[in-house]
């Protein structure tokens, strides 16, 4: 199990924004990952039970996709690594609405 951590050099974004994002902003920011809360029809902060997060790394575009146990800790549920940025989004954002969906089914 794992902590969270905020580090200098990832983007911190919300999943509506992941779903926007383009190849060429992926590899610019380099490393993204998603808010663990997300704004409800009130204004609020409710939490998401996961944040998904994509790295540009020497060889390869890992994605990971974490669930939060007891916050701050957190297990990764699923990784997958690609060749290219292209491939990696696709999914990414497939995670995304995923989680989006499921957030929605909840309330």
């Amino acid at each position: 199990m794992k902590s969270l951590h905020y580090y200098g050099n990832e983007t911190i974004m919300s999943l509506e924004q992941v779903l926007r994002l383009r190849p060429n902003e992926v590899r610019i920011l380099e490393w993204v990952r998603t808010y663990e809360f997300l704004e409800n029809q009130y204004g609020l902060d409710d939490a998401v039970p996961h944040f998904l997060e994509i790295k540009c790394e020497a060889d390869a575009v890992r994605i990971r996709r974490n669930r939060i146990t007891d916050f701050p800790e957190y297990i990764c549920e699923e990784e997958k690594t690609f060749p290219d940025v292209e491939q990696a989004l696709a999914l990414f954002h497939e995670w995304a609405k995923q989680i989006l969906d499921q957030v929605g089914n909840d309330k």
